[in-house]
């Protein structure tokens, strides 16, 4: 900063002196001009940090903002000093057309977070609260900034639609390339099933009738809204029409009775209601003498003779 202040100095007495001398007053003209824009965007760049350090208290999103401000203050300092140094239209036009490309490529990663903040913000593809997933990582939205997305993430190494207590930050650039599954957004409502398997000599009828009368009890408290919703679904969207009652479809198998309990379920409970299903069900199969729930295990009979040849 001194010495550039010292240069401009310099430079102004000997400016003072050459206007007279041809192109070298010329020359000498450009690089004043460009010691007085450095400084101005130093300046403005240290300015621009202040505010920012009063006015921003999260340390993450105070460094990223801290750091566009001064990479534009920069690619716009570039561009105003090609345009004192290339004054011609052609060598302007294709200076500027370097320094596009220049930023393009250095910055595509920060211009890609953008351009997927925006189109976030213009679809409303998803927004704060919603639950999503991308790629591996699924949690509820907390944040949506204009470079990144935050997310209380769920599942990993928890077993179960529960937090685990990180939280992700995707940047924005996810969206273009790709798919977001909203589990909440128009329809807040999913499908769950649930695993049972009966040996042959138990009473399978009755044990669909038990199973479909907890279900009823527990999840009796989402069919009304998940209806309703789907009814409105059906507004903006041509969708097959789908059944929300509770549902159990049988299938034999070589070792087993194979049933599978379908319901619709708020994601964000789940586990909890997959919990107090299962819990039902031992509690009610348990009394039943005439219903044995099957297992896959496997008897291991003997061992055939081995011979070895010596």
């Amino acid at each position: 900063m001194l010495i550039l202040s010292g240069l401009l100095i310099l430079l102004v007495y000997i400016n003072y002196f050459t206007d007279s001398i041809g192109n070298f007053g010329t020359e000498l003209s450009k690089l004043l001009q460009s010691i007085i824009i450095i400084l101005t965007a130093y300046l403005l760049n240290v300015l621009i940090a202040a505010l920012i350090k009063r006015q921003i208290q999260d340390i993450k999103y105070r460094y990223s903002m801290r750091k566009t401000i001064s990479t534009l203050v920069s690619i716009a300092t570039v561009g105003i000093l090609v345009a004192v140094w290339f004054r011609e239209t052609t060598s302007l036009i294709v200076a500027y057309g370097i320094l596009s490309a220049g930023i393009a490529i250095a910055l595509q990663d920060l211009l890609k977070s953008v351009a997927g903040g925006v189109i976030i913000f213009i679809s409303g593809s998803f927004k704060a609260g919603d639950r999503i997933q991308v790629g591996n990582e699924i949690g509820d939205v907390l944040d949506i900034k204009i470079f990144y997305t935050t997310l209380m993430e769920i599942r990993e190494w928890i077993d179960g639609d529960q937090y685990s207590g990180r939280i992700i930050q995707l940047p924005n650039s996810f969206v273009l390339n790709s798919t977001v599954k909203n589990y909440t957004r128009d329809f807040s409502f999913i499908w769950d099933e649930i695993h049972l398997m009966f040996t042959f000599d138990s009473n399978w009828k009755k044990a669909k009738e038990i199973t479909l009368e907890i279900t009823r009890e527990i999840t009796g408290q989402f069919k009304i809204l998940a209806r309703n919703e789907l009814i409105s679904l059906g507004d903006k969207y041509l969708i097959t029409p789908a059944d929300v009652e509770d549902m159990i479809y049988t299938q034999i198998t070589d070792n087993w009775i194979d049933m599978r309990l379908r319901y619709v379920v708020d994601p964000r409970k789940r586990r909890n209601i997959k919990h107090s299903i299962n819990e039902k069900l031992l509690e009610a199969f348990a009394k039943e003498k005439d219903i044995e729930i099957a297992s896959a295990s496997f008897d291991i009979v003997g061992f055939p003779n081995l011979k070895i040849d010596k």
